[in-house]
């Protein structure tokens, strides 16, 4: 069982938990495409994604650099460590971190988790370059009138005479 975090520099860290290698490769893959890297060298990214595992193991935690995310690998030896928000008033006065089974577990890495990575990605992007993650218009495709996105209603907008060619 491995605690998994993605950093980005444009969304907020999300953790998972990966049950297993497969897992793990089914996020970094993920990870990939969300940011629409190609993933085309299977036996390189199976030989990345096992050095990490092996280096998680061993060194408590590893590093992989997918496009401009980072993905942390730890270990998770119990439920306490992939338990998201657990937190035990107690740890460090002596007492050791151990899960009531209140807290909420992380969830794994699927389908709908890549498509909310994918789509947090974009709005990012979109933002980023004065575009509008709300309906989805680029800088370029604000209304020619008033400037503005579809988030706005545009009745009072003067629309520029057509181009006569």
């Amino acid at each position: 069982m491995y605690k998994v975090t993605i950093t980005h520099p444009a969304i907020e860290d999300r953790a998972y938990a990966c049950a297993d290698g497969g897992d793990l490769r089914t996020l970094v893959y993920g990870v990939a495409r969300a940011q629409g890297e190609p993933v085309t060298d299977d036996t390189d990214m199976i030989a990345r994604v096992g050095r990490a595992r092996y280096c998680a193991d061993i060194d408590g935690t590893a590093l992989l650099a997918i496009g401009q995310a980072a993905v942390r690998v730890e270990p998770a030896r119990s439920t306490a460590s992939t338990c998201e928000g657990h937190e035990d008033l107690y740890v460090g006065l002596g007492e050791t971190a151990f899960c009531d089974g209140t807290c909420k577990p992380l969830p794994r890495f699927g389908r709908d988790a890549l498509l909310d990575l994918a789509d947090a990605l974009d709005d990012a992007d979109l933002d980023e370059n004065f575009g509008c993650s709300g309906c989805g218009l680029q800088a370029g495709d604000m209304c020619a009138g008033c400037g503005r996105c579809n988030c706005d209603r545009h009745d009072t907008c003067q629309r520029p005479a057509p181009a006569m060619a």
